[in-house]
């Protein structure tokens, strides 16, 4: 018999050896720039950036009305130290490492082969699905909602073991790191669902009832933080429906997205096994939606589908564990692949984070059952496995280095996505490569000719060009598809005041107050055209809400603080 401190080194040592694989595939990552949502949620947002910390337990951020205090008092605490990127990426690799570890302590609680609890863990390490999730800086929520959830799960099971006052000391820290989970991000509620199939493999025999009575306190908690988002967003769920461009699930019939979020599902499961062509977006249009039950896609996702489900069931009457081991992956992955109900989104690569354990524990499973008198064979293929997709993992990280290099890869790799094209020319024109930006605004248009946005873009290119009226007349194109954007009031308004035709720039900066009142550009701009127009009280009364409107940027609280500073040294 060995020596317990021997295990406890052996398992040590593990722990390490894993932590240093988690991180290797992730080293280029660290020379990332913010990208993509990181510049509205981290790096311009007053709120992380100069507000005080105990303000952010009320912060609700767009889009999708997010509620994640946790997650964003660590970004508040990376902007503490620093305001470059590093340090932001330092944290998620770090985090990702833990993730790592904490799964392999999971799957030796559920497994007794500890070689296939560390194949597993392996595999989650390098896995090239999981770049978004820890690339990009605000996947962190991803990353911290994971790591309570299979931190919650592993306390439970330590719970099940235990007796008396340890047995209450790990239910505690159990329920505790679950709701840590749920103010990290909201998918934590999947340990809710996984609690019951845990006691099951822990106790096959026991009552419903004793099922149900262990998984009431996850209930609770999981109310109580649906109670604290109601006080805070005003809503338990989305308060509206996502925008067709972001999700076009959410504003079609049941069956058709029962039948796209099918085919949604078996990519996520070509993905998994196959993780060759990575994208960062894939809204409208770059998965149409499956308006037939005889649309081929429908049909290969179900063979796929229902092949995958074969092999599992027909394995779970041999490898013990299996059926546990799928459950870790299905039931995160039900919550957000659109089938119960229509999420933020139609299909994201860092969605893939959690439900991806339960299938590296499959895959070790299997395949350690299929050469299970072939060791050298099966440690052979693993090692190319893991070699393949660590080397996929770091060649990934370098499209996320700047958002230039980001959207093109990701026009690459979704030529139908209007958002790709848009983001890629919002990149480009930052770039003043302006043809190119143009060429890309047009066909964002062309996939979704009601993307406003896109046509407010085109506008500026010509603004930038100093064609006045070439911009004026795709400003009132975006106003055609979507007459509530601010921003082209604003803009409309810019060019008018500058051509000195104050009347109209005032027009159109009221018509924007009119639809986003608490916009302080709007106000600061109108404020200024009063002025020009020669009523100094009503410039300066304009001026006088300010402090009470929040800035949506560094770059517009740093503009209006300028403007108003101006404007009020005008009138003295």
């Amino acid at each position: 018999m060995s020596h317990p401190w021997t295990s406890v080194n052996r398992q040590l040592c593990i722990a390490v050896l894993l932590a240093a694989i988690a991180v290797l595939p992730y080293a280029n990552s660290l020379t990332a720039d913010f990208t993509f949502d990181d510049l509205t949620v981290i790096r311009n947002n007053p709120a992380v950036q100069r507000e005080p910390a105990q303000r952010l337990w009320n912060n609700v951020y767009l889009p999708g009305f997010l509620y994640r205090p946790l997650t964003m008092l660590t970004y508040a605490a990376n902007a503490r130290l620093s305001t470059g990127p590093f340090y932001y990426h330092v944290v998620n690799v770090a985090l990702h490492a833990s993730v790592t570890v904490a799964s392999y302590g999971l799957a030796r609680q559920l497994l007794a082969s500890e070689a296939i609890a560390f194949a597993a863990a392996v595999l989650f390490a390098v896995h090239p699905c999981h770049t978004e999730a820890v690339t990009s800086i605000v996947g962190r929520a991803e990353l911290l909602a994971a790591f309570f959830v299979v931190a919650s799960l592993l306390a439970f099971c330590r719970a099940l073991k235990a007796e008396g006052a340890l047995r209450v000391f790990w239910w505690a820290i159990s329920l505790g790191a679950m709701g840590a989970g749920l103010l990290a991000k909201e998918s934590a509620f999947t340990t809710i669902a996984l609690i019951p199939v845990l006691h099951w493999h822990r106790l096959r025999q026991a009552a419903i009832r004793q099922r149900v009575r262990v998984t009431l306190p996850y209930l609770a908690v999981g109310l109580a933080y649906l109670g604290l988002r109601l006080a805070v967003v005003g809503s338990m769920g989305l308060p509206t429906p996502p925008v067709a461009l972001d999700n076009p699930l959410a504003h079609v019939a049941p069956t058709v997205r029962i039948a796209t979020a099918l085919v949604v599902l078996a990519q996520y499961a070509s993905l998994f096994a196959i993780p060759l062509q990575l994208s960062a977006d894939y809204s409208f249009n770059a998965i149409p939606l499956v308006l037939s039950p005889f649309d081929s896609r429908l049909l290969l996702a179900m063979v796929v589908l229902g092949c995958g489900a074969a092999v599992v069931m027909a394995g779970c009457r041999r490898v013990p564990g299996l059926a546990t081991s799928a459950w870790l992956g299905i039931v995160p992955l039900a919550l957000t692949a659109n089938l119960l109900f229509p999420i933020g989104t139609i299909k994201a690569e860092r969605l893939l984070y959690l439900p991806s354990l339960g299938g590296c524990l499959l895959v070790a499973m299997l395949s350690a059952r299929a050469l299970r008198d072939r060791r050298r064979a099966y440690n052979a293929l693993l090692l190319i496995v893991v070699m393949s997709f660590a080397g996929r993992t770091w060649a990934r990280n370098y499209d996320w280095q700047d958002n230039l290099a980001l959207f093109k890869a990701t026009v690459a790799t979704s030529p139908g996505s209007a958002k790709a094209h848009y983001n890629a020319a919002v990149a480009l024109q930052q770039h003043r490569r302006l043809d190119e930006a143009l060429a890309h605004y047009r066909r964002a248009l062309e996939i979704y000719p009601k993307y406003a946005a896109a046509a407010l873009g085109i506008g500026r290119v010509y603004a930038l060009r100093g064609d006045d009226d070439r911009a004026l007349s795709w400003y009132e194109e975006a106003l055609r598809s979507d007459w509530r954007l601010a921003d082209v009031h604003l803009e409309i308004g810019l060019i008018h005041e500058k051509q000195r035709a104050y009347t109209r720039a005032e027009a159109a900066f009221r018509e924007g107050l009119a639809n986003d009142p608490r916009n302080p550009v709007l106000r600061v701009n109108l404020s200024a055209v009063r002025l020009a127009q020669g009523d100094r009280w009503e410039a300066l009364s304009l001026l006088d809400d300010l402090d009470h409107l929040p800035a949506t940027s560094l770059a517009e609280f740093e503009t209006v603080a300028q403007a108003r500073r101006e404007i009020e040294e005008a009138a003295q």
